[in-house]
């Protein structure tokens, strides 16, 4: 109650000075109102307000909502759209707790309230509607661990997972996959041999994203045999689980290996990435094979990266044939010659090959490279 007779105070003060129209100054005792759970009087400065904005309406829509006045927030916010005013993220926040206390918010509304905010970047109200969202299904977990995981929060997206097994709900292919990544990333090796039994135990092992995921951890860890093992195994191989292992043998230090993978993709018709590309570029220039990198460019050239100027491909790939191109700048075969006009210093101040692990500072030069 002191908090209340403080507002009123403060009320009267503003009253006597005349300023109880200024819809700042409403809008600011709407909320000191609001923490103090005085709804009534909230509502009393609202209808006080000369000239409403949409802060104010906001304003009075979430003192409806997190006072529990469920029906009232929606009812505002409906008067609020006739009058002609756009919400902002904060009122939709609002009108999303009075859904939920209404129970007219299902998984699935859930879900897609979790994508928009995402997207909008806020961070704040995804949590949020995730904490008060029905999360007795698989759905809103896997969406929240594959947020954390692709978002460099790997601690948030493997407390997430154990928490998800705390509340007793399955994990489906999709958490598994993002909670190894994370695993992944974290280098976290023992966490990952749990999650592995996990996947044994339920039966997910033969996923082809799961398998991906767990290749990822034991290659990420230096534990390249047991990725291998892995994916000689693997039914469902895709793109995917190529590209790990090259990476992985690429990280590891084995550009022999590599490279021998990437020929064994190609025979089994399996189509090269702008992952694999990078890799197996990054493997020539460990060798310090300058044909192999430029053979391994004529193919880009001759597939998928055909109609793509240098400056549309991965910043990657653009460093590796940059080193590649330093290795032996003077050697020109064929009239044919690529011309690498590149302004690094200012448009891209430094390339991180792979991890970091090839680290390379490319000063702004025309690089000539013939094929």
């Amino acid at each position: 109650m002191e908090c209340a007779e403080l507002g009123w105070n403060l009320h009267a003060c503003i009253y006597k000075l005349g300023h109880e129209s200024n819809a700042f100054i409403g809008t600011a005792l709407i909320d000191a109102y609001s923490v103090c759970g005085c709804v009534d009087f909230a509502r009393e400065v609202f209808d006080g307000i000369r000239c409403k904005d949409m802060v104010s309406w906001t304003g009075m829509v979430a003192c409806y909502a997190e006072n529990h006045f469920f029906q009232e927030a929606l009812e505002a916010f409906s008067q609020m759209r006739l009058v002609g005013f756009k919400p902002n993220n904060f009122t939709f926040a609002g009108v999303f707790k009075a859904c939920i206390g209404l129970e007219a918010l299902d998984i699935a509304k859930g879900v897609a309230l979790l994508e928009l905010y995402t997207k909008c970047g806020d961070t704040v109200s995804v949590q949020q509607i995730f904490e008060e969202i029905p999360k007795t299904d698989v759905i809103p977990w896997s969406f929240m661990i594959s947020r954390f995981a692709q978002s460099d929060q790997s601690e948030k997206a493997v407390n997430l997972f154990c928490r998800m097994r705390q509340s007793f709900v399955v994990p489906n292919q999709y958490s598994f996959a993002s909670a190894l990544q994370a695993c992944a990333t974290l280098e976290d090796l023992d966490l990952g041999k749990q999650m592995h039994s996990l996947v044994l135990k339920v039966r997910l092992d033969a996923d082809v994203f799961v398998s991906n995921a767990l290749m990822a951890v034991y290659a990420k860890c230096g534990r390249i045999e047991d990725s291998l093992e892995l994916f000689e195994k693997s039914l469902n191989r895709n793109d995917v689980s190529w590209n790990t292992m090259i990476v992985g043998y690429v990280n590891c230090g084995d550009a022999e290996k590599a490279l021998s993978l990437f020929l064994e993709m190609l025979e089994n018709r399996v189509q090269a990435t702008e992952v694999t590309y990078s890799s197996v570029l990054c493997a020539s220039a460990g060798l310090t094979a300058l044909e192999l990198g430029t053979q391994i460019h004529s193919l880009t050239l001759k597939t998928n990266y055909a109609e793509n100027s240098v400056f549309h491909w991965s910043k990657e790939t653009f460093a590796c044939l940059c080193y590649l191109g330093r290795l032996t700048l003077s050697r020109i075969y064929e009239p044919e010659t690529i011309h690498w006009l590149v302004g690094l210093e200012t448009r891209f101040p430094k390339w991180y090959l792979m991890d970091g692990s090839l680290l390379r500072r490319v000063g702004s030069k025309s690089i000539r490279m013939e094929l």
